[in-house]
């Protein structure tokens, strides 16, 4: 059996996605799975078990210059139609995601398949159940892990068995990344891309000024000019203890995280990455999310749920962090 999936972006969803790759494996050891992802995460398609081939796209960059990258294009589409599949499924369910898994060419007897609904709190754009020979239908309240699992599991006829698994294939640190694979070190993961999850800096500072007392260091990362000044402000602010990460490639950056005592951040996909990899995280949910997006099945997890109008506390995320750590 070859089976292509398509789940384009973004950090978080990739990570949560994978959990499909060990149901798969389980159920049937000889397939061979494929994976179009968007060009930016490749790196960590390639910390993932069982994915034999690695489909880029850049569809983010492409939409900037689309007369310019049509050579791009052109290869993308080659490279994508080089096999056919007997099972294509598209975990996305947006427009772009069914068009690719709709390009895709399958074998005779073979399907294309995809989510049939919205689900709760998930984006979703019902034009694309149209790309798909069979549209499978979801609970409305349904975790994102669940979702993706349950949708590979009606397309390939195996059953949803054992808890979920992030099938990480974390490397060796690079001996550029040493100074950052510190077993003392926190990860406080600080930003986010929606405005609504975010958290003010003063409670950084003071959580990190906290795990500093206690012996820890503290480093902050970032992924864009405007966290890099956040991060750099909670830095100063926690003192010598503290640094801003350089800006590694997914593939390095887990590497280090493999490392690390652990990390406490956001619902965002850093702080997922590190409570799949294993490492005591706490995870801060100010959006009522928790219920769609925390890694449950993590025992060295714990999960704040609080709201806008009442973010987590210093206090409390010292609490959990004392549970998990």
């Amino acid at each position: 059996m070859r089976v292509l999936i398509v789940r384009l972006s973004s950090l978080g969803d990739i990570v949560h996605a994978a959990a499909v790759l060990p149901d798969i494996a389980h159920a049937h050891p000889a397939a061979r799975i494929d994976w179009v992802v968007e060009e930016a995460f490749v790196p960590l398609a390639r910390c993932m078990q069982g994915i034999e081939r690695i489909v880029p796209i850049a569809l983010r960059r492409w939409r900037g210059d689309v007369l310019g990258s049509r050579d791009e294009i052109g290869a993308f589409w080659r490279e994508l139609r080089r096999e056919s599949y007997d099972a294509v499924i598209d975990l996305q369910g947006l427009a772009k995601s069914a068009a690719v898994a709709r390009a895709a060419r399958i074998e005779p007897g073979g399907f294309r398949y995809g989510l049939a609904n919205r689900t709760d709190g998930s984006a979703y754009e019902p034009v694309a159940r149209w790309a798909y020979g069979q549209a499978v239908r979801m609970p409305a309240r349904i975790h994102v892990v669940d979702r993706s699992r349950q949708l590979v599991a009606s397309a390939l006829g195996h059953a949803v068995e054992a808890p979920p698994r992030v099938p990480w294939r974390a490397g060796e640190v690079a001996a550029d990344d040493a100074l950052w694979a510190d077993p003392r070190a926190v990860l406080l993961v600080h930003g986010s891309a929606k405005p609504v999850k975010l958290i003010g800096a003063r409670f950084w500072v003071e959580l990190g000024q906290t795990l500093a007392r206690r012996g820890a260091k503290v480093w902050l990362p970032w992924g864009n000019e405007v966290e890099r000044d956040r991060a750099d402000a909670i830095a100063a602010g926690i003192g010598e203890h503290a640094a801003v990460l350089p800006r590694l490639a997914l593939d390095r950056l887990a590497a280090v995280l493999t490392r690390l005592h652990g990390a406490i951040g956001l619902d965002t996909g850093l702080t997922h990455m590190a409570a799949t990899l294993g490492r005591p995280t706490v995870q801060l949910f100010v959006e009522d999310k928790a219920w769609r997006a925390a890694a449950y099945w993590e025992p060295k997890t714990a999960v704040l749920q609080q709201s806008e109008a009442a973010p987590p506390t210093v206090a409390q995320a010292i609490e959990a962090w004392e549970r998990v750590a």
